[in-house]
């Protein structure tokens, strides 16, 4: 978002900035603002000011009233304004802390979904897949069998408004009866998303991670490698009598994940998982997503790093730890596992 930076003639400006959505809006700035020495008047950092509306909105508007004000020369300890001159900037704003160059908004949002995937994504039979977009085309799916044949699906849509839409792209959607799906391309007028499916992975892996990306709009990432978990223990005692007693234990559950080899291009996009500031812990039992309960989690530490070598395959690994104060988290579901679904695969 560029500064807002105009030039003045009169004494003052009082200068208000609004945001609005569905016609509420809210004034988020007031104030009166005074010429350099070359009569210009600079708001810096308006990115910084609507953030917490853009995370919310994904799409509004913002408006900003400048009224330059001419006081009166009196010193009577009264300050008369005796001359107005006033103007108005309006603009409509998407959410976006990627910083896209060789195009603007309006090409990026009529050529692209809101994500930073610049290629295939790889996915799974049993895995949840979500896209949005900003525009009101009706979305496509072309599916391409395993003996080169291709059909044409219809694509689920879970969240319409006037503005955007979220629509479904699992692998389970798309699925032909007698064949297998070797990979389907989402398409809503100038945009496309291909999916490559890998049937080698089994659909509950751990963990599943659903997060925010830099559109402000959910995505779905599987980490296929190994997963463990690390308890310790934060213990203060003292005696009380005779006794010694724990009268404070602060559990700590944390968490080493691998995401397993990754192509170039999914490496690249699960830098979006990292740079998150929500991400959410998907609870999975028997291929069905748990619908009401997620848990919130922090990313602490990550090894993220690519290279230009022939054989380097792409690999991260990142340890997350419970969001919540209370760590002594219990599935009913479990039955017997350990920390998460994936650990009955040991045995198999």
């Amino acid at each position: 978002m560029p500064n807002v930076k105009f030039a003045m003639t009169y004494t003052r400006a009082r200068v208000t900035v609004t945001v609005g959505k569905n016609g509420d809006d809210f004034v988020i700035y007031d104030e009166f603002l005074y010429p350099d020495s070359k009569h210009f008047v600079e708001l810096a950092d308006v990115d910084r000011l609507i953030e917490p509306y853009a995370e919310k909105w994904l799409i509004f508007s913002l408006s900003v009233h400048i009224e330059e004000q001419q006081l009166s020369d009196e010193t009577s300890g009264t300050e008369e304004v005796i001359y107005t001159n006033e103007r108005d900037l309006s603009c409509s704003v998407i959410s976006c802390k990627a910083n896209i160059i060789n195009a603007t908004a309006e090409d990026f949002c009529r050529d692209h979904f809101l994500t930073l995937l610049d290629g295939p994504k790889v996915t799974a039979p049993g895995w949840a897949e979500y896209l949005t977009y900003i525009g009101t085309e009706s979305p496509s799916c072309v599916v391409t069998l395993d003996n080169g044949e291709t059909r044409a699906k219809n694509v689920p849509i879970m969240i319409q408004t006037d503005e955007w839409k979220l629509i479904s792209c699992s692998h389970d959607n798309f699925e032909v009866a007698g064949r297998t799906v070797v990979s389907y391309t989402i398409s809503a007028g100038n945009r496309s998303q291909v999916f490559t499916v890998d049937h080698h992975t089994d659909p509950e892996v751990a963990p599943v991670l659903m997060f925010y990306n830099s559109f402000g709009v959910q995505e779905m990432a599987y980490c296929t490698g190994k997963h463990q978990q690390i308890s310790s223990f934060d213990r203060k005692q003292s005696r009380f009598g005779r006794l010694k007693k724990s009268y404070q234990i602060e559990e700590k559950e944390s968490f080493k994940a691998d995401t397993g080899y990754l192509t170039f291009t999914m490496a690249n996009w699960w830098r979006e998982v990292f740079r998150s500031s929500y991400v959410e812990l998907m609870l999975i039992y028997d291929g069905v997503f748990s619908s009401d309960r997620y848990l919130p989690i922090v990313i602490t530490s990550e090894k993220a790093e690519l290279s230009n070598e022939a054989d380097h395959l792409p690999r991260f690994t990142f340890e997350y730890e419970y969001a919540d104060r209370n760590h002594n988290i219990y599935d009913a579901r479990a039955e017997g596992r350990i920390f998460d679904n994936t650990f009955d695969n040991t045995f198999n």
